[in-house]
């Protein structure tokens, strides 16, 4: 991988290469306006060549460059508003600007220190610690073996030979994945796994259970335990080891996205080089008229826009991206040269939430980019999490639903929608107040993050209901991980300032995802009619949403 060093050395060969055409077009366009003072569009082109020096030359530690550039684009735009006629004085105005800057590009032209742009701290990529999985079991060749594989995927391993071993390397230090093989001389693996997800980061760690007992229980009991997947020996490694690759990608923090919008073949190439060496995934939009296929297929995390492009400017382009509310918490940052006042209040006016003046220091882009992200990601996680119970909020939880449904439209498999609702809990509120019915629904919320897989969808839906959507399993799985909930969720005692110790209960309606015939509000609602029908069959209890009369009833 190149150094930073490396990849700035050899765009500012290239931006070197391509400044020599640059000034050989000024050169080009200032004869063209000798023999027709009054055209407007060459003075145009002009003061946009003039913009790009401006904006690109102190990026690539030639100061003098964006000086002169930034004067005579400021020349030819008072020239326009004046009157579009360049005079003799003009032009050699022009040409004396124009020789200035031949002379800023030659050996020993540059003006101010280029470290100024290239000592970023960022000579050395920053080194990800890699990614570790704790294999766990007895016997030493299966482990080995199990081993290996995991090696070959390119991954770093440990190794435990029992429970309390693995608990010790847990709290050495959190994996990001445990393959556990059992059974366990020195104790039940189930229980191991409820051990690992109420250590701190427990919830982190992608799980795995390999088992060389079978049958439906043992699967039902992984589920329970917090697994994410359960596999028979003999093993189809090449399924765990795609099933493993699929969790670790799922719970790793993809690096935010960008997209710029820049015109300017060397600004925009210095843009992407400097944010892709600092971590960010970076997309760079040329023309203005692409850029709504650019935010639908990209999906960026932040947008930076230069204001100046050709048939728009970014202000047109911010106003559109807040037009629509999905984009609503979206930074915009406006990255341009122009530096006045005016053009600060219309970045603000069209829904920016910061102006850099070009040439802009690195450092500063850096620091404004990540800042702006945190505080987007801090935004988003108000919008889509529930504040009390820090599970999905109704919003959230049904665009993953919406979401689940689409995907499942072009793949078949199992997926479940279970709807728990609190029981008799207005009387909770009545009995011990809203502070102990708080209690009660961050008990539940809890109870769900320990006993379910990281891969399932948990969600405060409203009030005191909650929803799980589970994929890869059957009605049948589903009923029975809903009836386990509700029976581990009736032995919690919960206590309040002015009570000792009381119990709720939970009912659960289940609904079978049919994607090929089913729409989100359909599923929803098949969900809610089983739960209707588990309460009043008595509540506390589960069950499962059929055409027909015969509902399964587990209590």
């Amino acid at each position: 991988m190149q150094s930073w060093q490396e990849t700035f050395g050899a765009l500012k060969q290239k931006y070197l290469k391509r400044s020599s055409d640059r000034l050989a077009e000024i050169l080009e366009l200032l004869d063209g306006i000798i023999a027709d003072p009054r055209d407007a569009e060459l003075i145009r082109r002009l003061s946009r060549n003039f913009h790009w020096l401006a904006g690109s030359g102190s990026m690539y530690g030639f100061q003098s460059v964006s000086t002169l550039g930034a004067e005579g684009e400021q020349y030819c735009e008072s020239v326009l508003r004046a009157d579009p006629k360049v005079s003799p004085i003009d032009v050699e105005k022009l040409k004396v600007l124009v020789s200035e800057l031949s002379a800023a590009f030659t050996p020993g032209g540059e003006s101010g220190d280029p470290q100024e742009t290239t000592n970023l701290g960022l000579d050395e990529p920053e080194i990800r610690e890699a990614t570790e999985i704790l294999v766990v079991g007895e016997d030493q060749t299966n482990v080995s073996s199990l081993s290996k594989l995991v090696e070959e995927m390119g991954l770093t391993v440990r190794q435990a030979r029992n429970s309390s071993a693995t608990l010790q390397e847990v709290d050495r230090k959190m994996p990001d994945a445990l393959i556990i093989e059992i059974p366990l001389g020195d104790g039940d693996a189930y229980e191991l796994v409820e051990k690992v997800r109420t250590r701190p980061d427990g919830d982190r760690p992608a799980i795995i259970i390999v088992s060389k007992q079978t049958g439906f229980l043992d699967k039902v009991r992984s589920i329970h335990c917090g697994a994410d997947a359960h596999f028979e020996r003999p093993v189809d490694f090449k399924a765990m080891c795609r099933r493993l690759r699929y969790l670790l990608d799922k719970t790793r923090q993809e690096p935010p996205r960008i997209l710029s919008v820049e015109d300017d073949p060397d600004q925009a190439a210095f843009i992407r080089a400097f944010l892709e060496s600092a971590g960010y995934q970076v997309k760079t939009c040329t023309d203005p008229k692409h850029f709504d296929t650019f935010m639908s297929q990209f999906q960026p995390d932040l947008v930076i826009l230069d204001v100046m492009l050709p048939g728009m400017t970014g202000y047109e382009l911010a106003r559109y991206i807040r037009q629509d509310e999905r984009h609503a918490t979206l930074p915009v940052l406006f990255l341009t040269t122009q530096g006045q006042l005016d053009a600060r209040i219309e970045s603000t006016r069209s829904g920016g939430d910061d102006h850099l003046v070009k040439p802009v220091p690195p450092a500063l882009l850096l620091n404004s980019v990540s800042a702006k992200l945190e505080r987007a990601r801090f935004l988003n996680s108000l919008l889509h999490k529930d504040g009390l119970t820090n599970l999905l909020n109704h919003t959230a939880f049904m665009e993953q639903g919406q979401a689940v449904v689409a995907q499942q439209k072009r793949r078949s498999g199992y997926v479940a929608l279970i709807v728990l609702d609190m029981d008799y809990f207005k009387s909770i509120n009545e009995r011990h107040g809203y502070p102990g019915g708080d209690k009660v629904l961050v008990a539940l919320s809890l109870l769900l993050r320990r006993r379910l897989r990281q891969s399932d969808v948990i969600g405060r839906l409203g009030g005191d209901e909650f929803g799980i959507i589970a994929e890869g399993i059957d009605e049948g799985e589903a009923l029975s991980l809903a009836s386990r909930l509700i029976q581990d969720f009736g032995s919690i005692q919960h206590s309040t300032m002015s009570h000792s110790g009381f119990y709720a209960t939970v009912s659960a309606g289940i609904a079978s995802l049919e994607a090929s015939s089913m729409t989100l509000e359909q599923w929803v609602g098949h969900a809610y009619s089983a739960l209707a029908e588990a309460k009043s069959t008595g509540r506390n209890c589960a069950i499962v949403f059929k055409k027909d009369p015969n509902y399964q009833t587990l209590r």
